[in-house]
């Protein structure tokens, strides 16, 4: 799992990757400071919970991705199996291919993961 968040970090823009559980707890990270690690998978996990039940309560289905955008940056979720990846990103990334590398590592998080 390391070595997949590692990856999404070689994308030009993006200045950091985790993957989390559901519950908030750090699977891996790239993060170089364990409480930023923490407190950013508590976060995204509590933040894709409550809208994920946003968008089943309005009738639009499951929630598969999300993008927070913040002055300097943007903070990608993606579910991946039970997991959720998270990327963080400077302002002048490209957005779509963010997204589609975060869909490779999902489905290679998906291969790796046991049913």
């Amino acid at each position: 799992m390391r070595r997949i968040v590692e990856d999404l970090i070689r994308v030009e823009g993006v200045i950091g990757s985790l993957l989390v559980g559901k519950d908030g707890l750090v699977v891996a990270s790239t993060l170089l400071d364990e409480d930023d690690a923490e407190i950013l998978g508590a976060m995204s996990a509590a933040v894709f919970g409550e809208i994920d039940k946003a968008t089943r309560r309005i009738g639009v289905g499951t929630l598969v991705d999300s993008i927070i955008d913040a002055k300097d940056g943007s903070i990608l979720l993606l579910e991946a199996k039970e997991l959720i990846l998270v990327v963080i990103t400077q302002r002048s990334v490209n957005l779509g291919l963010v997204k589609m590398e975060m869909r490779r590592a999902a489905k290679r998080i998906g291969e790796a993961v046991p049913i």
